[in-house]
C-alpha cells in the first residue's frame, strides 16, 4: 500500500508517556569478526515488505517501553556509528536502534582497499595532493553525469577532512596501493582502511559508540525498526521497532536511516533489482529503512535496485562462494587470468577479457544487465600444473571436490568438457579453436583483446570454473540532499526530520553499475558526519 504524505501525516501517531534513557549496560562488547559475520549469516534472512506494517501507523498501540533522546539513529554501521559520534562530541544525546548486537554492522567485513580520500591532512603531509575539480569530472564522465552531481560535489569536497576526523577516532588507515583503475590510481585519490581481521575496525567502532553513551546516549542492541512516528505537523520524530515480539519506542527530534539496503531481502531483490541473486558477504540488510522511509514520503531514486556486483570468486549452481584453491583460475585481477578465454552459458565467448579484468564490477554488471548468469574461465592442465606448484592444497582430491560442487568442470577435449558443463560440444569447440587462431595470430577483430594477452592454450585436460555475476549489497535506496536530507516525492521537497546515510543513499552518486570500488565505507563515514553537522547546526541549534 503506498500512502500519500496527506494520509500518512492524517494517520500517524505520536509515541506514549514514560520515556528515559538506557544505561551503558545496553552496550554489547565489541564482537569479533567471526562473532560479526556468524550473526549477520544467522539473521540476514530476508523479511517481506509485509513484515513492516508501516501502512497501519494510524492503529499503533502504545508501546511496551519507550525512550527519549535529541536523535536516533537506526543502524550501527559505518555511517550510523559516524553519524552518532558526531552529534555526540556537539553534546547531542543519540540513541543508537541496531539489529543485531553487533557494533560496525558490514563495515567489519567490507575490503576497503580503494577508499575514497581526498587532500587528507593524512595524504597532504605524505605528499599526496589530489586535484579534486578533475577528478570530479572524470567521475561524472565515468558514471555517464547519472548521478545527483551536488551530492557528489559534497562528498569530493568532505571526504579528506573526515579521514582526518576519523583518523582522531583511531581509525587506522594506511597507504597500499592496488591496481590503477579510471581515476583511482594514485594515493592522492584513495588509501586504505584498516585491514580485515586485525581488530582495528571493532576496536575504533567500540570505542566511537563509548563516546556516544558517554555524551548521554545509548546503544539498543536487537532491536528491528518497523514504523517512523511523526508528530502532528508531519515532521519525523521518533521510530518503533521491535524487540523480541514487543514494540518499543524511540523519539527524539530527528531520526536518521542507516540501515544499509536490502542487500539480504531476496524479495525485495527480486521485485526492484536487475539480477535476483542473494550477496555473497554475510549481511542482513532487509530494507526496512527504505521501507518506513517510503511510507513517509520518501522519494525512491530513478535507478532503484541497482547492485554492488563483483565477479571474483567461484561459485556452485546455488551461488555459494568458495574462495581460494580454483579461484586463482578465474583470478581476473591476474595477468594470468587476462590470458583465459571466458565463455558464457552457452559456452560462447561474449567479452573482451582483459577490459573486464581491469574492473571486474563492470564486467559482472554487464553480465546482470545482458542476462549473462554465469561466467567461465577456461584453463588449461598447465595452468592447473602451475597453480598446484603454488598451491599444495589443489590436489586431486580437492579438484574433485570442486567437480563433485558443480564450480569446476573437466574435459580430455574442449567437446568433453562443454559436455561436462552443459554446452554444445560443437559450439564450443568451434569457440575454442578459434581463440586459438586469434592467439596465434596476435589479433583479435571483434573484442579488440591486447595482444599481450592473446595466449594460447596447451594440452588438455581443459577445466572451465564457474563464476557469476555476484551482488554484495543493493545501492541506493533514498534520494537526500547534499545536507543528507531525505528527499520527498514532491519536486524540492524533504521529509523534515528524517535523514539517511550510507549505502541507503549511494544510489545518488553511481549509474547502472559500482564504479568507485570499495568506497562506499568512505561515503558511510563522510555522509554521517555531514549529517551529523547539518542536524546540529538547523534541528538541535
Amino acid at each position: 500500500m503506498n500512502l500519500s504524505r496527506r494520509n500518512f501525516f492524517k494517520g500517524a501517531v505520536l509515541g506514549t508517556a514514560g520515556m528515559g534513557v538506557a544505561s551503558a549496560a545496553l552496550m554489547a562488547g565489541c564482537a569479533p569478526q567471526s562473532k560479526a559475520e556468524a550473526d549477520l549469516a544467522e539473521t540476514g534472512t530476508g523479511a517481506t515488505e509485509s513484515d513492516y506494517p508501516i501502512q497501519v501507523l494510524g492503529s499503533m498501540e502504545e508501546a511496551a517501553e519507550s525512550f527519549e533522546g535529541d536523535v536516533v539513529v537506526l543502524g550501527c554501521g559505518p555511517g550510523g556509528i559516524a553519524c552518532a559520534t558526531r552529534l555526540a562530541e556537539q553534546g547531542a544525546r543519540v540513541l543508537i536502534v541496531e539489529k543485531t548486537d553487533v557494533i560496525g554492522g558490514t563495515g567489519l567485513v567490507a575490503s576497503g582497499n580503494c577508499y575514497i580520500s581526498l587532500n587528507s591532512q593524512f595524504q597532504l603531509d605524505q605528499g599526496h595532493e589530489a586535484d579534486i575539480a578533475a577528478f570530479y569530472k572524470e567521475w561524472l564522465e565515468a558514471v555517464h553525469y547519472h548521478c545527483d552531481h551536488e551530492v557528489l560535489s559534497t562528498y569530493l569536497r568532505n571526504c579528506g577532512q573526515v579521514v582526518d576526523w576519523m583518523l582522531g577516532q583511531g581509525f587506522g588507515y594506511r597507504l597500499k596501493e592496488t591496481p590503477p583503475t579510471n581515476g583511482l590510481s594514485g594515493f592522492a585519490y584513495r588509501i586504505s582502511q584498516p585491514a580485515k581481521g586485525d581488530g582495528n575496525r571493532e576496536e575504533t567502532y567500540g570505542n566511537m559508540v563509548d563516546k556516544v553513551i558517554a555524551a548521554g546516549g545509548a546503544f539498543y542492541p536487537n532491536c528491528t525498526g518497523t514504523e517512523l512516528i511523526v508528530d502532528e505537523e508531519g515532521t519525523v520524530v521518533g521510530l518503533r521497532a521491535d524487540r523480541a515480539g514487543e514494540a518499543v519506542d524511540f523519539m527524539g527530534k530527528a531520526v536518521v536511516i542507516a540501515s544499509g539496503g536490502y542487500g539480504a531481502n531476496r524479495e525485495m531483490i527480486e521485485k526492484y533489482s536487475v539480477n535476483p541473486l542473494l550477496g555473497r558477504d554475510p549481511v542482513l540488510n532487509n530494507g526496512e529503512g527504505a521501507q518506513m522511509a517510503w511510507a513517509a514520503g520518501a522519494q525512491k531514486p530513478w535507478n532503484l535496485g541497482i547492485l554492488c556486483v563483483d565477479t571474483l570468486y567461484p561459485v556452485d549452481a546455488d551461488h555459494v562462494s568458495y574462495p581460494g584453491g580454483v579461484q586463482a583460475l578465474g583470478n581476473v585481477m591476474g595477468d594470468a587470468g587476462k590470458a583465459r578465454m571466458h565463455v558464457n552459458q552457452l559456452g560462447r565467448r561474449f567479452h573482451s577479457e582483459d577490459a573486464f579484468c581491469w574492473v571486474p564490477t563492470y564486467g559482472g554488471t554487464n553480465g546482470a544487465a545482458y542476462n549473462e548468469p554465469w561466467l567461465f574461465a577456461i584453463a588449461d592442465q598447465a595452468a592447473i600444473d602451475a597453480l598446484q606448484t603454488e598451491d599444495e592444497s589443489v590436489n586431486d582430491a580437492y579438484l574433485e571436490s570442486m567437480i563433485g560442487l558443480g564450480v569446476l568442470f573437466k574435459g580430455d577435449t574442449p567437446a568433453e568438457l562443454a559436455e561436462a558443463a552443459g554446452w554444445d560440444p560443437e559450439v564450443f569447440a568451434a569457440e575454442f579453436d578459434n581463440y586459438n587462431t586469434l592467439c596465434t595470430n596476435g589479433e583479435d577483430p571483434v573484442f579488440f583483446k591486447s595482444a599481450e594477452y592473446l595466449v594460447a592454450y596447451g594440452d588438455g585436460p581443459y577445466y572451465a570454473v564457474r563464476l557469476a555475476p555476484t551482488p554484495f549489497g543493493t545501492c541506493g535506496d533514498l534520494c537526500v540532499t547534499p545536507k543528507m536530507e531525505v528527499r520527498g516525492t514532491e519536486p524540492g521537497s524533504t521529509v523534515k526530520g528524517l535523514y539517511a546515510v550510507g549505502t541507503e543513499t549511494v544510489g545518488t552518486m553511481h549509474n547502472d553499475y559500482y564504479w568507485a570500488l570499495g568506497q562506499t565505507v568512505g561515503w558511510a563515514h563522510t555522509s554521517g558526519y555531514l549529517a551529523a553537522e547539518e542536524i546540529a547546526a538547523s534541528v538541535l541549534a
